[in-house]
């Protein structure tokens, strides 16, 4: 299944984004996802990754079954909904973090090779 962005309204700190499916032969539905806009900033997302957020919400849905789709026709965004995108974003600074110290160390044991090789000064 597919899902088209709508839109969003926002109504008293709560963003509403709004999707509809996209199927062949199959009349399409709404799916109106709420994020209070106070957890995009305890979980650190910049609001404007708040539609492909809830796409990514109503695709996972959508691969797991239907029921769990049908929740997300009217759903409210919950802390937890958040984690997968937090894990992924402290992986990729670990791994940031642990590319940047194994280049310090070659940089370093290079620095130190070449301090300890004398010039050879021809006579």
């Amino acid at each position: 299944m597919v899902f088209a962005y709508q839109g969003f309204t926002h109504e008293s700190g709560r963003r509403c984004f709004v999707f509809n499916s996209v199927e062949a032969n199959v009349p399409a539905m709404a799916f109106r996802i709420e994020v209070d806009l106070r957890l995009f900033v305890e979980y650190k997302i910049p609001v404007q990754d708040g539609p492909s957020f809830c796409l990514q919400l109503l695709t996972k849905a959508s691969a797991v079954g239907s029921s769990y789709l049908d929740k997300l026709r009217s759903y409210q965004v919950v802390g937890e909904d958040f984690r997968p995108m937090v894990v992924e974003r402290e992986k990729k600074e670990a791994d940031k973090t642990l590319k940047w110290r194994e280049q310090k160390r070659i940089r370093t044991a290079a620095m130190m090779q070449s301090a300890h090789v004398k010039p050879v000064v021809e006579v």
